[in-house]
This record gives structure tokens, sequence and C-alpha cells, in this order.
């Protein structure tokens, strides 16, 4: 049975096992990449491997805890910039924030989340949904007229998932017809031109 790290040069074997990890999926795809890919990166034998990882889904599902973790730590680091400004500024922002960590290490990450099905049974995405939830809360409370707004809770949900899933498939096309850039625009002004058109119609209302 696989054992849990305990001393720090054993947390470190793991780590590097993680990390070769990416770098085989980015290099040979989900499919493709093997034990002993991985245990080449990492610089270990493969019986090191199987020492802490009791096969190849238990290692993709550590890089799926690795993707998110890092992840939700992005989203709360830019949360209080976030929160100040405009709805479709703050959208269009975090998407590009998205993508630059998406991008980084050689864009192992936006390799890897191509692979959809790494991704869908790998990632524990409810941190990160929780995380963008507590995110577009705080923007809500920063900006007083969105609270009017609603079924505010029902608006989030919808979109925050229906952006994660529109960017998840655009990077899972193999030769999109147009930029990331113009995938983030368009969500940010689908979601600031909602939001606009609802505060109009209040202060009709009021009026």
């Amino acid at each position: 049975m696989p054992r849990k790290p305990q001393q720090q040069r054993a947390r470190h074997t793991v780590d590097a096992i993680v990390e070769a990890a990416f770098i085989a999926v980015a290099q040979h795809g989900a499919a493709g990449a093997t034990t002993r890919q991985i245990a080449e990166y990492a610089g270990v034998g493969v019986g090191s491997i199987y020492e802490y990882f009791e096969d190849k889904d238990a290692i993709f599902a550590a890089m799926g805890q690795r993707f998110s973790s890092e992840l939700v730590e992005l989203i709360q680091t830019v949360t209080p910039s976030i929160v100040r400004v405009s709805l479709r500024d703050a959208i269009h922002e975090l998407i590009l924030q998205t993508a630059s960590f998406l991008k980084k290490n050689q864009e192992r990450y936006l390799r890897c989340a191509r692979e959809s099905v790494l991704m869908e049974k790998h990632v524990p995405f409810g941190p990160v949904y929780r995380a963008l939830s507590d995110l577009f809360l705080q923007h809500a409370i920063a900006h007083p007229e969105i609270l009017k707004l609603q079924g505010l809770q029902a608006v989030a949900y919808i979109f925050i998932n229906s952006g994660m899933s529109t960017m998840t498939r655009y990077l899972n096309h193999p030769n999109p017809s147009f930029s990331f850039e113009e995938l983030a625009r368009g969500l940010a002004d689908m979601a600031g031109h909602y939001v606009d058109k609802e505060l109009e119609k209040n202060a009709a209302a009021a009026a």
C-alpha cells in the first residue's frame, strides 16, 4: 500500500513526481503519459513512484488537487483588487489572470487543461467555484447597486459556471477561430450588459 510522505525529503519526492506528471501529460497527453516517463522526468526510479502512488490515476488525482489549490490561491490573491472595479472589468481581468496562470511553466497547465478526461475526472472544481462565488459576493458588497438585482445568487451561478465551461471548451478546441482576448472581452461584456440592463430596469421602476 502506498505510504504518505512524512519527512521533508519524501514530500520533495512526491512534489517532483507530481510536477513530472504535468510535464509528461503536456508532452504525451493523459492517455500517452506513462509512469516510466513520469519517473524519468522526476529523476526517480519507477519503484519510488509506487511507494507513494497506487497507480497513474492516483498521480492524476494529485495533479488535479494541485491545479485546483493553485487556482483557488490565484482567485483569492486577486480578489481584493478585482472587487474595486466594475463587474465588466472584474470578469475581464479575472479571465486574463486565469489565462496567465494556465500559461505559466511553459504552458504545462494549459496543455493539461486541454485533456478533458483528466480535468473532468481528477480536478476538484468545488473549491474553485466557492472561491469564485466569494469573489462575486465581495464584488457585490463593494458595489451595492448590484445587490439590488433580483435573483443575484442564480445570476452569479450562471456567470461563474457558464464562464468556466466556455473557457474549458475554448481551451479544448484544437483551432479556435478567435483569440483568447476576444473570448475574455466577450464574456465580460455579456455579464456587464446584463447587469447594466437590469440596473436600468430598476431605475426606471423606481422613477
